[in-house]
């Protein structure tokens, strides 16, 4: 999209775009222009002229290179974009995985003297970036937890496996495994997952399987993959694919000799995969934010896997936005509920800890 106009309404600094519906959408965005070398964050709609064609936003920050009229932006819901956005401390370290090393962000925290040392451990989704779970960091830091954002295998930043392809969390879990060996020679004793997406499926393998298993005080997970096979078939159903053909796909999936057609290196367990029908071993505490808009995860999983783990799942339903932009949508109503629910999580930690 090109960027009408820049300007000013009173005090505020205003950008005008294209109408489209994420243009107008509430909430926070970003905008990089001049070929990337420019970022602005967008806020609430000023006006929208239906008849031009174009929304004006507020204009929150903007680095880099000056917002001008004409320059070519592209429109995301990644904000913060970088560590530095969010003004708090942080290092870059990197994660000892078998397949080489993986860079992670690291936001320390202040030491609580009578809480023991949780961490935050952030998991991004299939074909993001680190950049995309900092929107959680701040409500983790507030909540006196030590962050670590994480990558994995073949998401750009992580080394590749040699096939390059995802395998929806069912190996990728173990280079966020070696995040938690990192973390607990740093000194951590407890953990929160939050997990976007495809990092839902990474955290639900990682409260299975994990050697740490029994040191997750809880997951959060936004707007979450609980069963792949229904999130392919949705994934399907957008694409106007025929039924026969998306079966195919989830068949070849799974099948050992098939696989090799797609250059995979292993077979996919879509069973499990599903922790709606599969996952009775799931224990632990967890909170799931996710939005009616959700077309490429319909909300309708998360339900069902709230209502399959009644004891321990608490599902939040935030108003109406496309994947993975609850945040965005309603920031308070986001940020509000994780924030109790960590203490909530926390305060038992604390508890569990000075009876030991």
């Amino acid at each position: 999209m090109r960027i009408a106009a820049v300007g000013a309404d009173g005090p505020i600094v205003v950008v005008t775009l294209p109408l489209s519906a994420a243009t107008r959408a509430p909430g926070e965005y970003a905008i990089w222009y001049d070929h990337g070398r420019g970022y602005a964050r967008v806020g609430e709609v000023v006006t929208v002229d239906e008849c031009a064609s174009v929304v004006t936003r507020e204009v929150i920050s903007s680095l880099g290179s000056t917002l001008r009229a004409g320059q070519t932006a592209r429109w995301s819901g990644v904000v913060p974009s970088r560590p530095e956005d969010l003004e708090l401390p942080f290092t870059t370290v990197n994660i000892p995985t078998a397949l080489g090393s993986a860079p992670a962000t690291r936001f320390d925290a202040t030491p609580h003297p009578s809480k023991p040392s949780t961490w935050a451990i952030h998991i991004h989704g299939q074909g993001a970036t680190r950049a995309g779970p900092l929107r959680g960091i701040p409500v983790a830091h507030s909540a006196g937890l030590t962050s670590l954002v994480v990558s994995y295998r073949n998401d750009q930043e992580a080394p590749n496996s040699d096939d390059r392809r995802s395998m929806l969390g069912q190996t990728e879990w173990l280079d966020v495994e070696a995040a938690l060996d990192y973390a607990r020679e740093q000194g951590a004793q407890s953990f929160v997952l939050v997990g976007w997406s495809m990092g839902a499926s990474i955290a639900l393998l990682l409260a299975r399987s994990s050697k740490h298993r029994d040191l997750i005080l809880g997951l959060c997970l936004v707007a979450p993959v609980t069963d792949w096979r229904s999130t392919i078939i949705a994934g399907g159903r957008n694409a106007r694919l025929p039924a026969v053909l998306i079966r195919l796909a989830m068949h070849v999936l799974a099948d050992s000799s098939l696989r090799r057609t797609i250059q995979l290196n292993e077979t996919i367990d879509l069973q499990a995969l599903d922790w709606i029908r599969n996952g009775s071993d799931l224990r632990i505490p967890t909170l799931v934010l996710h939005s009616a808009g959700d077309k490429s995860v319909p909300i309708e999983l998360s339900r069902q896997f709230s209502e399959a783990h009644k004891d321990t799942v608490e599902l939040v339903e935030l108003p109406a936005t496309p994947h993975t932009l609850e945040w965005n949508r309603d920031r308070e109503l986001w940020e509000s509920a994780l924030a109790q629910w960590l203490n909530r999580r926390t305060d038992q930690s604390r508890y569990s800890y000075d009876l030991l």
